[in-house]
């Protein structure tokens, strides 16, 4: 199963020609491949970051004591 993280969905919009441009790994390409305007004249290029991993989970706790054994007859 493939897992895209929602922050994956990354985008500028070329202010020459309009399109939505997609950042590949959190880069924005130099010039747009539609109508090749410069990355200077993206609107958000700047706000773009790379997706982040996740963080690590926290260590397991330790094993409490073990609890004497019952009376027998009683629970």
């Amino acid at each position: 199963m493939c897992f895209r993280p929602a922050d994956a969905n990354m985008s500028v919009t070329c202010p020459s020609c309009g399109k939505e441009i997609n950042a590949v790994l959190g880069i924005v390409p130099k010039e747009c491949p539609f109508c090749g305007a410069t990355s200077e004249d993206f609107e958000g290029s700047s706000d773009i970051k790379p997706p982040s991993a996740p963080a690590a989970p926290g260590a397991p706790k330790a094993p409490g004591a073990p609890q004497p054994p019952a009376a027998p007859g009683r629970s």
